[in-house]
This record gives structure tokens, sequence and C-alpha cells, in this order.
């Protein structure tokens, strides 16, 4: 079986943005926290179970993609959206921390 750059690609940045998400929402829901603390008896190890079965199921939809052109190009939207996932989280704990 061929390794799909595609969809290893979108797979990456569905990931990259469901952990912003999860990461932001266990911040601001303790039901949601206690959710991730269940599914892998700490919130950070729920999160990563759930990243995982998140990046293979979108593989296998995105596994029938037609291979890019501009590897370089998906690349470098990998490494923009982790850059402002980042900031994103940074910016929200900042914003935490000065409203107390």
């Amino acid at each position: 079986m061929k390794i799909n750059g595609t969809a290893l690609i979108r797979s990456t940045i569905g990931v990259i943005w469901l952990i912003v998400g999860m990461t932001l929402l266990s911040e601001v829901s303790e039901p949601f926290k206690l959710f991730l603390v269940q599914v892998g008896g700490h919130h950070w190890i729920g999160k990563s179970i759930i990243a995982t079965v998140a990046f293979i199921v979108l593989y296998l939809l995105f596994i029938k993609s037609r291979e890019s052109k501009s590897i370089l190009g998906e690349v470098l939207f990998v490494v923009g959206s982790v850059v402002l996932g980042g900031s994103i989280i940074f910016l929200f704990f900042v914003w935490h921390f000065v409203n107390g």
C-alpha cells in the first residue's frame, strides 16, 4: 500500500485544529475535561487517544485524494496551522492569566 502524502497532510491539519479546540474546550468546560480523563486517565492522555483515532479516521477518509503536485505548499500550510494554533492557545492562556 502506497502512503498518500496529501491524505497525511490533510489529516495532520485536521488533528492540529482538533487539539487546539479540545485544549481550549477543556479549559472552559469541566465536564469535557472530565470526559477526557475518563477516556485516558488524564486529560492529556485522553486528548492524545482522541487525536490518534481522529488522525486514522481522517487519513482513511482522505486516502482516495489525488496526490498534490505542491507538497511543499501543503507542508507550509501545516506549519502555518501549527504556528496559528499554538498562538491561539498561548494567547488564550495569557488572556486567562490576565483576567484571573
